[in-house]
């Protein structure tokens, strides 16, 4: 085997092994996580518009990769909740922007506290070099957190 397809198969090889840590780092992370009155598509949604503002349902749909009228329902019972707000799009009357509450933000903010001081118990238990090695990884697992996640294509036969 030449010495690059080694080297693709060991790179391959390492993604795919990042790529089951860090699966399992997020189900620990909603296992350590207290119990919500929202699902994860929910909290996800708030935690989006927390951080970039005011969005489309479209754009929402993108992010969360639901379905449209999946996405329309959540925002109305988050809305029902006074969690959300909607509004016209200034930039296009035919569409609606999605934005946080004040109610919602608090709400999103406190959820992040109450994760963040589960976690923070576990996080203690490791050693110093350990979470420098995490602390030097926030920047590549922020940028990919920040990906929009697009649906798969389908396949064509």
């Amino acid at each position: 085997m030449p010495a690059a397809t080694d080297a693709r198969t060991g790179d391959a090889l390492e993604l795919t092994r990042l790529a089951v840590t860090l699966e399992q780092v997020s189900s620990w992370v909603r296992r350590t996580s207290p119990p919500a009155e929202w699902n994860l598509v929910a909290l996800s949604t708030l935690d989006c518009l927390d951080r970039a503002g005011p969005q489309r349902v479209s754009d929402l749909v993108a992010r969360e990769s639901i379905s449209q009228p999946g996405m329309t329902g959540l925002v109305a019972r988050l809305e029902t909740a006074g969690l959300v707000t909607r509004s016209p799009d200034p930039t296009d009357g035919r569409a609606t922007l999605v934005a946080l509450s004040d109610a919602g933000r608090d709400y999103i903010r406190e959820r992040h506290r109450l994760r963040a001081d589960a976690v923070v118990t576990h996080l203690r238990s490791l050693s110093a070099g350990e979470r420098r090695a995490l602390l030097a990884a926030m920047p590549a697992l922020g940028r990919l957190a920040d990906q929009v996640t697009e649906p798969p294509e389908e396949e064509s036969e």
